[in-house]
């Protein structure tokens, strides 16, 4: 059934049922079905050529998400730009995207011309208060595009990533499963963008189990203070976010179960979930279940997914990201030989109905990354990998973070995790100190330690090699290590590791 429907007939069920709160401003189900419907009918008189995507600029607000499904009924799929997006960037994303309509749900940069025209909330608004029974003759549906999401672009032109109506159909499902058992009418974190395809594992489960999406804005979550008070009072059940977002949650007291006794899942995805954080988690929330999952944007949001268990937490240096979901399978190669072996180490490729069309307008891009593997469609993540004889998963960084040092093939993540045994480190980043030749010359250690820590400089240094005696390989054992309080952090929430990599190598 097309998910549209089945969104359509849950509203009808549930008109009274809150879908959506923003800080207190709240929105029924039979709100999302009404803004939709009226959006989609004034869509469809706007001569608009069939599929053309539409471009959405805003930030959590509720006309973003309800503008979403308008858009799709009309047949038309969603571009989602952040407010405040750069403006080389925005640029790059309607040059490439080419947007039949722009929808400002914020206010549009002055800045930019665009080709397309500008239609503001206040034009929205307007549309009336009649209720609709808008009938879905052409809506987004099977193969079709039902979102072009642009990627972080950390280098070159962001390339936007073409998911298909079966692509998404598939993660919902999936997320449905037995894999998470998660309970219906239940409240999720509504915290990360909508440019950022994680949004796709809150707001797509909540909407198709009768939810409700608990909304936080972007100057929120920048703003520590007000996010401390207001994360605890939200009554939350599911928290849908990246691992250094509960890491920056757990700097405030009352993150823990005392004060949130309804909040019993935690889906994490977007970077690695530590072996460190889950612990610090798990001791504040006992009895919930934390569930680590993976997956890059060219295949859907996630692909695999595992509840973390004590005894991994107990037992573990890195944690699993799990098994694969139905209806995709994975695999390790070494360059373009598939290995057979458990254990193998390679990079990860996915294929099945879960993986892109490819990348908007970018044939030679697609062409890279995308082949056609056993009948299905395949990409190649650039992540590396192995999957065990009992068919778990594990992400081993990237690809392009390995670097050799003193003859040793070295994984910047594997010397983080290694890094992150010591009991007096809380976080930890493993940069690489390049030489004029563009060779490794050194690794540099940037270190968030427990408040226990008071030493400085060298006494830091030799304090943390101390603390790490046994804990990792000589070759991997930094040779400077930087005290800091944070990490720099990409718009997606994720730690800015190419950032980092790029300040360490300015002097």
């Amino acid at each position: 059934m097309n998910l549209l429907t089945r969104i359509d007939q849950i509203a009808l069920a549930n008109p009274s049922v809150i879908a959506y709160d923003e800080l207190g401003t709240t929105h029924t189900y039979a709100d999302l079905k009404q803004f939709s419907d009226q959006l989609a009918t004034w869509l469809d008189q706007q001569n608009l050529p069939a599929h053309q995507p539409i471009l959405f600029y805003g930030d959590h607000q509720f006309e973003m998400l309800a503008g979403f499904l308008g858009a799709l009924k009309a047949g038309h799929p969603y571009i989602p730009v952040e407010t405040g997006t750069a403006m080389p960037r925005l640029t790059s994303i309607l040059t490439t995207g080419q947007p039949g309509l722009i929808i400002a749900i914020d206010e549009f940069p002055t800045e930019i011309t665009p080709s397309a025209e500008v239609v503001t909330l206040a034009d929205i608004t307007t549309l009336g208060d009649d209720q609709l029974d808008y009938q879905l003759t052409h809506p987004v549906t099977g193969d079709d595009l039902v979102y072009i999401l642009f990627t972080s672009g950390t280098t070159g032109s962001p390339k936007g990533v073409q998911i298909t109506h079966d692509n998404l159909t598939s993660f919902g499902d999936w997320m449905l499963s037995d894999d998470f058992k998660l309970p219906t009418h239940q409240t999720f974190l509504g915290q990360p963008p909508y440019s950022f395809d994680l949004s796709g594992m809150f707001w797509l489960p909540a909407l198709l189990s009768a939810g409700t999406i608990k909304a936080i804005p972007s100057a929120v979550v920048q703003n520590f203070g007000q996010l401390f008070q207001v994360v605890p009072n939200l009554d939350l059940n599911v928290f849908v976010s990246t691992p250094s977002f509960a890491d920056m949650l757990m700097l405030s007291p009352e993150f823990n179960t005392e004060h949130m006794p309804g909040l019993n899942y935690f889906l994490f995805c977007g970077e690695e979930l530590t072996v460190s954080t889950a612990k610090r988690l798990q001791e504040r929330f006992p009895t919930a279940h934390i569930f680590n999952t993976y997956g890059p944007t060219e295949a859907t949001v996630a692909v695999t997914s595992i509840e973390i268990s004590q005894e991994m937490i107990e037992t573990l240096k890195r944690l699993p990201v799990g098994k694969v979901k139905a209806h995709t399978t994975t695999s390790i190669w070494d360059d373009d030989q598939m290995l057979t072996e458990p254990n193998q180490q390679g990079e990860i490729i996915i294929a099945g109905d879960s993986v892109a069309k490819g990348y908007l307008n970018n044939p030679e891009k697609t062409a890279q990354n995308f082949f056609e593997l056993n009948g299905q469609r395949a990409y190649r993540t650039g992540d590396a990998g192995m999957i065990d004889e009992n068919g778990l998963h594990y992400v081993l960084g990237r690809m392009d973070f390995q670097i050799k040092l003193h003859g040793f093939r070295i994984e910047l993540d594997e010397v983080r995790s290694s890094l992150e045994t010591s009991p007096l480190i809380k976080q930890a980043v493993a940069v690489p100190k390049y030489d004029q030749d563009h060779k490794v010359k050194q690794l540099i250690a940037y270190i968030i330690p427990e408040a226990s820590v008071t030493s400085e400089g060298t006494d830091f240094a030799k304090e943390m090699r101390q603390s790490l005696t046994g804990n990792i390989m000589d070759y991997m054992m930094p040779n400077q290590f930087i005290k800091v309080s944070e990490f720099p952090m990409s718009p997606n929430g994720k730690i800015a590791i190419k950032q980092m990599i790029a300040e360490a190598n300015q002097s």
